[in-house]
């Protein structure tokens, strides 16, 4: 009797979870064409077929623990985040790892007939996978993370917490995303309160060195406003290129320096270097962020296009700024 009651409390729950799941769907999300209009996608179930076009959204989807829904997986910006790599390991050898650099053809993607692209907005263009209708009017879902490619007209923390929420949506698991979304809006609340406390914030600018100059990402691009996120006041909210003179003349107390891999050279080797381009400059050398030491090393791919690096970054750029 009691196996014949366990069985049907077994039943009774599992019906009762499809019908949870069912009234869920479907789901419609405002996401991005190439020509950076919005568009409506509606999904009537979880997707189980995806690919992702770039390593942030893959590791945006193993982070969440979607590995099972990934059919294919391309692009690789970098090293794949430490704690995410046995999964992605794991995916590359069942064959799922398309390209390693660039994007898989339009073939190979349409051969895989997946039911979701995730995507930055550069993969949906003509000479690449095609815009998003012809592939909607097959029954593939896509979205485009808001900012990649500087798609969205507000790209900042909120932009990223809200494709997370677009996340939790599709596949069903908002527990999962809205708990992801909570804790990272109280981190924020967490830099506002301590910057409320100060005197006044330090000054900070977060800048790309090339060929002896640097590129200074403004306030209003997602990798500027993760700085003022991190509780900065922005010295060059339009951003632009710079020269080291420029730099001297805003006098910021904060630098942020951005780098890519390079191929054979360790973290701290590329973090080294890209400090050394501040550091090392005779001409910076009366710069308070120089002369207090407080220049910072971050990877592009840790403040750049959104997924799960730009939180912790945040954080990062907090701890480093006024951290005890």
């Amino acid at each position: 009797m009691k196996k014949l009651f366990a069985l049907l409390l077994a039943c009774l729950l599992a019906l009762s979870a499809c019908a949870f799941a069912e009234g869920h769907y479907p789901v419609t999300i405002s996401t991005y064409n190439y020509a950076k209009e919005p568009v409506e996608v509606t999904f009537d179930k979880a997707p189980e077929k995806v690919v992702c076009t770039n390593q942030t959204q893959t590791e945006m989807l193993l982070f969440l623990g979607l590995d099972d829904a990934i059919a294919g997986m391309a692009y690789l910006d970098g090293t794949v985040r430490e704690d995410l790599l046995p999964q992605y390991e794991a995916l590359k050898e069942a064959g799922k790892e398309l390209t390693v650099k660039g994007y898989p053809s339009k073939e190979v993607v349409l051969a895989l007939e997946p039911d979701f692209i995730f995507g930055w907005r550069s993969a949906f263009a003509e000479d690449q996978l095609g815009d998003v209708a012809e592939w909607n009017e097959r029954g593939t879902g896509t979205m485009i993370l808001r900012c990649s490619n500087n798609t969205a007209d507000v790209r900042n923390l909120d932009a990223v917490l809200a494709d997370f929420a677009d996340i939790g949506a599709i596949f069903d698991i908002e527990d999962v995303t809205d708990a992801y979304i909570a804790d990272a809006k109280a981190l924020i609340d967490e830099v506002n309160a301590k910057v409320a406390t100060l005197e006044k914030p330090l000054t900070a600018i977060i800048v790309e060195p090339y060929d002896g100059a640097f590129y200074c990402w403004g306030s209003d691009t997602l990798t500027g406003s993760l700085l003022v996120s991190a509780g900065a006041e922005y010295a060059l909210p339009e951003g632009g290129d710079l020269s080291v003179e420029d730099i001297v003349n805003l006098n910021p107390d904060v630098i942020v320096v951005d780098y890519m891999d390079e191929e054979g050279v360790s973290a701290e080797e590329n973090q080294a270097n890209a400090i050394a381009t501040i550091m090392d400059d005779a001409t910076l050398a009366e710069v308070p962020a120089v002369v207090n030491g407080r220049v910072m090393a971050v990877n592009l791919t840790d403040v750049y296009g959104g997924g799960i690096r730009m939180v912790p970054s945040v954080r990062a750029m907090f701890d480093f700024m006024y951290g005890e």
